[in-house]
């Protein structure tokens, strides 16, 4: 994880980034149904449309596009941020990231400055 101090001034530009790195975009229960209820759908009809079952074969993740992007990326903007999946809320407290985040790449630039 990165160290605190990098990241008190990081402030999301919404540049859609993150939404296109290749990976899994895991889900929890709580996960499961916020975006079931933000789409208006069930939650068993949401787990049917837009989920897969990720590498580790015991929870389940986002849909990619064709080109690995998540499913939900439109354009640079995520169409369901609101109830975003938690893994996607924590980003990037809870995650080590090396590079491939503009204003995350600019304040590590900064601290090896």
């Amino acid at each position: 994880m990165l160290d605190g101090e990098i990241l008190e001034p990081f402030r999301c530009t919404g540049c859609g980034e993150c939404c296109r790195w290749t990976g899994s975009v895991l889900l929890n229960n709580g996960d499961i149904s916020r975006l079931a209820a933000h789409l208006a759908i069930s939650e068993q009809a949401f787990i049917d449309d837009h989920t897969r079952l990720a590498p580790s074969r015991i929870q389940l993740a986002l849909l990619d596009q064709k080109n690995g992007s998540c499913s939900f990326l439109d354009s640079d903007r995520c169409s369901i941020y609101e109830a975003r999946p938690e893994q996607c809320r924590t980003f990037p407290y809870a995650w080590n990231v090396s590079e491939g985040c503009p204003p995350l790449d600019a304040l590590l630039a900064d601290k090896t400055d």
